[in-house]
């Protein structure tokens, strides 16, 4: 693995809509790693076109480099991205909290999600190179009051819920960014998709129910049974097994 994370640059803003569409925005300017990060998002971003609400005090950033994996590993620096997040918050945590990384990109303390990763790749001009975006938004004092209206939603909770004070924004990000640096040294020699096992340890158990949605908006329910060699979600359903790339999943009876 290239360095991506070590002496990568900061930009720091007081506001912004999307702190990914700000990198959409600047990357032809970039030639080494970047971290755009804002104080307040207007718009930000989640999956499957979804909004993420953000406010002050809680963390909104997108890192822009350009990795040199084939296409089809780029979506393995999502996992790579949550574990080096689940470490950070451990560090933060009172003993005993709950703490588990969600498929495919979201981190939840006690049931309740405070974090979400989004992916996005942009084709730049320089060589044909593909650009990363990794977009990481963490409730870290606040969150937002949601209705839940799905099988597929969790509560939103924060991380200082479950610390002895309220946090701070760049101490926050210098924990996450050192841990960024040392999943990638440790990962060094290895390739990108052993991140998978690094995750899973991190997540639910082996044998836990989950419910998932079908091509028509169904709900359906197995067995996790692990992820495969790319990352999909392996369910036992009756007497066979399914695996999932894609569409809301939901861990719990």
């Amino acid at each position: 693995m290239a360095t991506h994370f070590l002496n990568s640059n900061v930009i720091w803003l007081n506001s912004v809509d999307s702190t990914n569409e700000e990198a959409k925005r600047r990357i032809k300017h970039f030639s080494k790693p970047t971290w755009i990060i804002s104080k307040k998002q207007s718009k930000g971003k989640g999956r499957n076109g979804k909004s993420w609400f953000s406010s002050e005090g809680n963390f909104s950033g997108s890192l822009v480099f350009f990795p040199n994996v084939e296409r089809s590993q780029l979506h393995l620096y999502g996992f790579f991205s949550g574990v080096a997040l689940y470490n950070t918050l451990k560090k933060i945590l009172k003993d005993g909290t709950d703490i588990i990384l969600k498929w495919p990109n979201d981190l939840l303390i006690e049931n309740g999600k405070v974090a979400g990763i989004l992916l996005e790749s942009v084709y730049t001009n320089k060589k044909s190179s593909i650009g990363l975006i990794i977009g990481v938004g963490v409730n870290l004092n606040t969150a937002p009051s949601l209705a839940i209206d799905s099988a597929f939603k969790h509560n939103a909770e924060c991380v200082a819920n479950f610390t002895n004070e309220k946090i701070n924004l760049v101490s926050f990000f210098r924990t996450f960014n050192k841990e960024l640096i040392k999943l990638e040294a440790y990962m060094e020699e290895k390739k990108i998709s052993t991140i998978l096992k690094l995750w899973q340890t991190r997540s639910y158990e082996k044998g836990s129910i989950i419910k998932f949605s079908g091509k028509k908006g169904e709900l359906n329910s197995g067995i996790f049974l692990g992820l495969d060699e790319i990352g999909g979600l392996i369910v036992g359903k009756g007497s066979g097994v399914k695996k999932i790339y894609s569409g809301d999943v939901y861990f719990g009876s």
